[in-house]
């Protein structure tokens, strides 16, 4: 990582940055080069800045830094032998520190005058001395114990025992704490669109005590953090206070950090650092959200207008299936009566076939019936019987058959001529009666003329029973 950011200066740059390291006695590049940026690349600022001679030069936030944007807090870990992360760890008592220093070089000139020069000249080695000699030392100590505020713990509960410890130490005179997570306040912040105002806790600040004693319990303080926003604190002594301080990188203490939904992302708007005078403090908070109030009703604005879209799909939704559901139901019933009429249609077509088939059937029998016919008896036979028959169609049909011939032969003549119905009985004149001359399950076997008590000469009707 050192090797690829070292490779983005020009020369120029390398040079400073390798001067610098080698006045310092740093090695870490990417620390070196935030130094340097901090100080616009000027070597004898940084080097007197970071040496503790000078911190009145020093800027917040470096030039290429989005100072704004509020990045997560780093996750809990526990390695305590990264470099990185003990600089990371000692970086707010160092910042406090370094902000209550008397700066020893003149500001009267660039050069800061000779007699700053001569003192640099001789104070120079004994801090290098005491440096490395620190550094060897905390190099030791991160072997033989971590840091306890790196230690995975319950965040909610660093939370909720700040604030026990506050107001035992101070009151309950304050304003109300959020009882959660750094994360789940920006994330409830984001969802309400509100404000949310972060403070970190420094115990051992000196502006500490007279922040709590004066700003908090102010009681314009504690009514326009009511009605205006969400507020969340932790002290930095604790996993979760150390995490936010991680993701804020204040400067020193008492701070409070104003952060807002802006730009779709949670960003801070405002940071008071070191500020204890409550009108001062609440000055700022109203300038803070009467600059930003317009990104919330923005966002409302956006959010209003996404649910009413939502809305109007949903209802578009609902319509559109309400007319999917009926275009359905149609094509249903008009399915179920095409069905229908095809049914209907093979049915009747059935009943067609069969009876096309039947008939056929029955002429084909016909036909069979007049192939088969018995021959009619000799006119001078004494057992001769005449039978006239009269057909539903008016049609007189005379037939001779023997007294000793069986009916069938009667209903066989009457049924192979064609104008005699499929379907018939053949009965007497008077008195009517039904002559059993069809052969059925019932009556296999018709009887004679003769057993039927027909006589010599007969008259007989057919009935059509198909009609």
């Amino acid at each position: 990582m050192d090797g690829d950011a070292a490779n983005h200066l020009n020369e120029a740059g390398m040079e400073v940055l390798l001067e610098f390291q080698a006045v310092t006695g740093m090695e870490d590049i990417d620390e070196s080069r935030q130094i340097l940026d901090r100080h616009n690349w000027d070597l004898l600022s940084a080097i007197n800045s970071h040496m503790g001679f000078d911190v009145g030069s020093q800027q917040p936030f470096p030039p290429h830094m989005d100072s704004n944007h509020v990045p997560p807090p780093p996750p809990p870990h526990n390695n305590p032998q990264s470099p990185s992360t003990s600089r990371d760890v000692n970086r707010a008592s160092t910042s406090s520190n370094n902000s209550n220093r008397v700066g020893l070089r003149s500001n009267n000139g660039g050069g800061g005058g000779i007699i700053s020069w001569v003192w640099q000249l001789f104070t120079r080695p004994v801090e290098f001395f005491f440096r490395y000699v620190w550094e060897f030392i905390g190099f030791g100590l991160r072997f033989l114990r971590a840091d306890p505020r790196m230690a995975i713990t319950n965040p909610v509960q660093d939370v909720v025992d700040f604030i026990a410890n506050y107001e035992t130490k101070y009151g309950p005179e304050h304003p109300v704490f959020y009882q959660g997570t750094y994360s789940q306040a920006l994330n409830d912040a984001k969802k309400e669109l509100k404000f949310l105002l972060v403070y970190l806790h420094c115990d051992d600040h000196f502006d500490t005590e007279a922040f709590c004693r004066r700003v908090m319990p102010y009681p314009g303080f504690r009514d326009f953090v009511r009605e205006n926003m969400l507020f969340w604190g932790c002290g930095i002594s604790t996993p979760e206070g150390y995490r936010t301080s991680q993701a804020l990188k204040e400067n020193t203490y008492p701070f409070l950090a104003l952060i807002v939904l802006k730009n779709h992302r949670m960003t801070v708007v405002t940071r008071i650092e070191g500020d204890t005078e409550p009108d001062s403090v609440l000055s700022r908070l109203h300038q803070g959200v009467a600059d930003n109030e317009a990104f919330l009703i923005a966002e409302r604005q956006d959010r209003l207008e996404r649910s009413m879209t939502q809305t109007l799909r949903q209802q578009q939704d609902v319509a559109y299936e309400e007319s999917l559901r009926a275009d359905q139901e149609k094509e249903r019933r008009k399915a179920e009566e095409k069905e229908k009429k095809r049914q209907e249609e093979m049915e009747k077509q059935r009943l067609e076939d069969e009876e096309r088939n039947r008939r056929e059937e029955i002429k084909r029998q016909k036909v069979l019936a007049g192939e088969t016919l018995k021959a009619e008896p000799a006119a001078n036979d004494p057992d001769l019987v005449r039978v006239v028959i009269k057909l539903p169609s008016g049609t007189r049909l005379e037939r001779k058959f023997l007294k000793t011939d069986s009916l069938k032969h009667l209903y066989q003549f009457v049924f192979s001529h064609k104008e005699a119905p499929d379907f018939f009985e053949i009965a007497t004149n008077f008195p009517k009666r039904n002559l059993p001359c069809k052969i059925t399950e019932e009556n296999p076997e018709p009887p004679t003329f003769l057993d039927a008590g027909l006589g010599r000469n007969e008259m007989l009707f057919v009935y059509d029973l198909e009609s």
